[in-house]
Order: structure tokens, then C-alpha cells, then sequence
């Protein structure tokens, strides 16, 4: 618990916003490092950070990030941040349902950030693991070769947790595999509002939808959205 206010405090002090912004912070909003790339759609200059309006995979949200040279149009990239929900500015006279605070936004990612974000679409390497199909479902397999002719649909699916990304764009990140599919598509990504454990063996119902674009030249090739699940 020290460990998290230390971190929480270096946090705002780096922003000079501690005193201004007046906000009571909680374990919910710990630093988080995932990658993420958005395109800027609007921006507020402030004093000693800058308020940046961005879209990624089709979602639009603000973030924090310290002074910066960026237009509206340009790239941002970030990996490190809080999440602050129901957030007041006075500086600048403006709230926010949910708002980002990056500590290291930067105008071109490095090589293995790169990496990172495409990792993000697909986890690292294929697991040892072999999941029987539910009769009324599909496998990861036969997701993936009838993608097109699913697209829209709701879909069953059972597999094993292998990576879990919670609350990000307010929903949760769920990869599973089945020990099914090939060297390239074996992995694949649901949307839920329900929390999983890396490990946990689950049956999710969603909707299929195909080439999500994550922005940068990466995107899902298929996912299940807005899934149901059920643990076994």
C-alpha cells in the first residue's frame, strides 16, 4: 500500500497538478502499462500538461499528457497511465466521465513498443492446451476460417484465459486459445464487462466482428464483442 501511494503521488506531482486538481485517488487508478496508440482530434493547452482528445479502434477519449508539440491529426503514443473516472479540471473549466493520465506520450514509438501493440492483438506464443468445443459453440479455429460468414453473428466459444487487460476503453480484454488454430491465428480476443483470471477455463458468448482497426496498420482480424461468460 505505501509502494501504491508513492507511486500515486510522484504520479501528480510530475503533472504539477496535485494542488490544482483536487481528486482522491484510489487502487482502481494504479499506473498501468499497456501500449496504446491514438490519433489527436482535439486538444486544450494548460498549464504544464495538455489535455489531448484522441480516437483508437474507433473509440474517442481524453487524455492528460505533459506539454507537448502535437496537432490535431498526429499520431500519440503511450504505454504508461492512470485512469481517473468522473475527473473535475478547474484549470480548465471542463469534466470528464473517464480521462487518462499518460506520463510518457511521444510522437513515434520505438521498435519494441511496436512490438508490444501488435502483441496486443495476439498473445506472445501458442500454449500447450487442449480445450473440448461445447456442442452449441465454435471452436478458435472455426472462428477464425468462417470469420466472414459469422461477422454479426453471436457465437459460443469455450477456452483457457492465456491474457487479461482490465478496464481499458471501459471494457475488459479477455485472449483465450483452445489448442486449435494455426501458427498464425490461434489466439483470439473477446470484449466483456465480466473479470476473468489468466488460467481460468470459460465459456463466452458474443458477437463477431471482423477487421476492428487498432490504428497504425494493426487490427483484429476478428473478435467477439460485448461477451457473456461463464466459468467453469
Amino acid at each position: 500500500m505505501k509502494v501504491l501511494s508513492l507511486i500515486l503521488i510522484s504520479f501528480m506531482i510530475l503533472f504539477g497538478c496535485a494542488n490544482e486538481e483536487k481528486q482522491e485517488l484510489t487502487e482502481q487508478e494504479a499506473m498501468k502499462n499497456e501500449p496504446h496508440i491514438g490519433k489527436v482530434i482535439d486538444k486544450i493547452p494548460a498549464k504544464g500538461y495538455t489535455y489531448l482528445q484522441v480516437t483508437e479502434n474507433k473509440n474517442d477519449f481524453w487524455i492528460a499528457v505533459p506539454t507537448m508539440e502535437i496537432e490535431i491529426g498526429e499520431t500519440v503514443y503511450f504505454s504508461r497511465y492512470m485512469v481517473m473516472e468522473d475527473f473535475r479540471s478547474d484549470n480548465i473549466d471542463k469534466s470528464f466521465d473517464q480521462i487518462l493520465f499518460v506520463e510518457d506520450a511521444r510522437k513515434s514509438p520505438t521498435p519494441d513498443e511496436m512490438k508490444k501493440i501488435h502483441s496486443g492483438v495476439q498473445s506472445t506464443e501458442k500454449q500447450e492446451i487442449k480445450i473440448e468445443p461445447i456442442s452449441d459453440g465454435k471452436t478458435v479455429q472455426q472462428i477464425y476460417a468462417d470469420k466472414s460468414s459469422l461477422n454479426g453473428e453471436l457465437v459460443k466459444v469455450k477456452g483457457k484465459v492465456v491474457k487479461f487487460n482490465k478496464q481499458i476503453m471501459k471494457r475488459n480484454w479477455i485472449h483465450i486459445q483452445d489448442g486449435t488454430g494455426s501458427a498464425e491465428e490461434f489466439d483470439l480476443v473477446l470484449t466483456s464487462d465480466d473479470e476473468v483470471k489468466v488460467g481460468d477455463v470459460i465459456v463466452a458468448e458474443g458477437k463477431v466482428a471482423v477487421d476492428k482497426d487498432f490504428g497504425a496498420g494493426y487490427f483484429f482480424p476478428v473478435i467477439i464483442e460485448n461477451a457473456k461468460i461463464d466459468k467453469e
